[in-house]
């Protein structure tokens, strides 16, 4: 299974403005920070949000805060890059599961569709922060452009080959073309909540299911089996480590 933690780390790398963690308690501080950042995304506007009050929430000062991070921004982008990394990361252990591997096609574009809109309901907070910074700081929504491209890639990987076997003809760009209409649904859903299904509506990933299957000329007949399963995708936000 992929190493969380080790994804996590490397998603610092590069990441100016970020202090890296060389202890353990550092690293438990840095970790506590974090969760901290998520936990008041998901409640308050982002930009509303003084370090103060993310240093209390994680129990730490705002010295520590300042000793990890070059300023909110910078805080910001770090809770982005390890969201992201967290994400891939179970991606890969879903994908690299034996079930998942032995699953029929449908059943196999069900788990995908759970996990899909497992990881919008988990980080739905970070989505909406990042949104409203996208009108002011270019590049705020890059991470997640670069997050889908990644998760698609990963689905193809197991996807085409099963394709291939049922005689369908689309192309990766064919791929592509559906999670796009996924995320865009899925982003409106976080942002607008237009109906008639909203994000914590259980309908909402068998409706995702359902169109993966149409897209892609799959029998949906996983979708009872899909009703009994409990939604993936989208560790809960406070992690062990890096989160």
């Amino acid at each position: 299974m992929p190493d969380a933690d080790a994804a996590a780390k490397t998603a610092m790398v590069g990441l100016d403005g970020v202090t890296p963690a060389l202890q353990a308690r550092s690293q438990a501080t840095f970790d506590a920070l974090i969760h901290a950042g998520r936990r008041v995304m998901g409640a308050k506007d982002f930009e509303a949000v003084r370090i103060k009050e993310i240093a209390r929430t994680a129990g730490a000062s705002i010295g520590a805060f300042y000793g990890r991070f070059a300023n909110k921004e910078v805080f910001f982008s770090a809770i982005q890059e390890i969201t992201v990394a967290d994400i891939e990361t179970d991606m890969r252990a879903l994908l690299t599961r034996p079930s998942t591997g032995l699953a029929g096609d449908s059943e196999f574009l069900f788990a995908v569709a759970s996990f899909w809109v497992g990881f919008y309901r988990t980080h739905r907070g970070l989505y909406v922060a990042s949104f409203k910074h996208s009108r002011t700081r270019p590049g705020a929504w890059t991470p997640f452009k670069r997050l889908g491209r990644n998760l698609v890639s990963l689905v193809i990987m197991q996807l085409a080959p099963r394709l291939q076997r049922l005689g369908k003809t689309k192309t990766e760009r064919d791929v592509r073309i559906a999670f796009q209409f996924v995320n865009g649904l899925l982003v409106n859903a976080v942002i607008n909540d237009p109906g008639p299904l909203s994000l914590d509506d259980a309908e909402l990933e068998l409706s995702v299911g359902r169109f993966l299957c149409a897209y892609f000329g799959v029998p949906a007949i996983a979708e009872g089996k899909k009703n009994r399963r409990k939604p993936t995708g989208g560790r809960n936000p406070k992690r062990k480590a890096t989160s």
